[in-house]
């Protein structure tokens, strides 16, 4: 097998695994979370385990790839301990990447998968708009329409979710404050990684070593601060089984799949993953839980995949003469 075909391969085997992630992360979220509060697992402890694991398997990758103990420890010690600048930079994200994984779980306990995948699709209004603040990062006309596109689509969806009411212990305002929050932190990290750990010359894999070692103390933290109580009367792993193990080492897994659809994958592909993933939420949705989305509603999910693609389609392309807008702020 060629070079060429063994990349083809693994870009497309790449997408499938992602909109698959994608689709299924949501609904075993909703599934898990839609019980009994005495039955559900604790978010902070899934949090530190996902860390745990995603520890591991970046470890292992690279001792895969290095196949010497020796030098994995070196090249740890060399990335980490012998350059705290680098690793004092990605101490933000780490942060961001907690409270988002535990916003996460907010939102799907109290908003339904499909409206979650559909609403969550704003991270890319509010990272457009950071990165064209703060970036000057100029967006095609194409893609100011996708944008506004987005947001129709959006608002549809949420108004057609709002007239229907859901279970008992759900709060719609909870789970649209999360995700609104998590679309915010995830701009902040996009322009952040942007600009701060573009430039890096350490792997993707030894990065998220390094997020994960500073993640792990926060999470830590997190667990003992808000559930401490709780995880000593019932145990830590409390409501824990298959679909949450399954959940836990999807979620943990999936960054890493993102990285590889990074590398291998273009933007029209992700683009069309995302759109794939959208569709099987729906259908996913229809056949768990008996949810059975309005004539709007489907106008609303149709307007935003339709806002994806273009997004992704039609980038902003400088004419050869222009020249580049300077970067607002310090270089950091």
């Amino acid at each position: 097998m060629s070079a060429q075909s063994a990349t083809t391969n693994l870009k497309y085997l790449g997408i499938f695994l992602l909109t698959s992630q994608q689709i299924c992360m949501p609904l075993m979220a909703r599934y898990t979370r839609a019980r009994q509060e005495s039955d559900s697992f604790f978010t902070t402890v899934n949090v530190l385990v996902m860390e745990i694991m995603k520890l591991c398997a970046c470890t292992f990758l690279i001792l895969r790839e290095h196949g010497d103990p020796q030098r994995f420890v070196r090249d740890v010690k060399s990335a980490i301990w012998d350059d705290p600048v680098e690793t004092a930079k990605v101490c933000f994200p780490a942060v961001i990447y907690t409270l988002q994984n535990n916003l996460y779980y907010i939102a799907l306990t109290h908003l339904d998968a499909t409206t979650f995948c559909i609403l969550y699709q704003l991270k890319i209004f509010s990272t457009a708009l950071l990165m064209r603040m703060l970036l000057n990062r100029r967006l095609s006309s194409y893609q100011w329409f996708a944008l506004a596109l987005l947001v129709v689509g959006a608002a549809d969806v949420q108004w057609s979710s709002s007239s229907h009411e859901g279970p008992a212990h759900t709060n719609d305002a909870y789970g649209l404050a999360a995700v609104a929050t998590m679309c915010f932190t995830s701009a902040i990290a996009g322009v952040y990684l942007e600009r701060v750990l573009k430039g890096s010359n350490v792997s993707v894999w030894m990065q998220n070593i390094r997020i994960s070692l500073i993640g792990l103390p926060v999470s830590l933290f997190s667990m003992c601060y808000y559930e401490w109580s709780d995880i000593q009367r019932d145990g830590m792993f409390r409501g824990w089984d298959f679909w949450v193990i399954l959940l836990t080492a999807t979620n943990s897994l999936g960054g890493l799949l993102i990285a590889m659809v990074i590398k291998y994958a273009d933007n029209i592909l992700k683009a069309y993953a995302q759109s794939g993933a959208i569709v099987g939420a729906v259908v996913g949705s229809w056949l768990i839980f008996g949810f059975v989305p309005s004539f709007f509603f489907m106008i609303g999910a149709i307007l935003v995949m339709i806002s994806i693609v273009i997004y992704s389609s039609y980038p902003y392309r400088a004419p050869a003469d222009e020249q580049p807008l300077p970067v607002k702020g310090p270089r950091l």
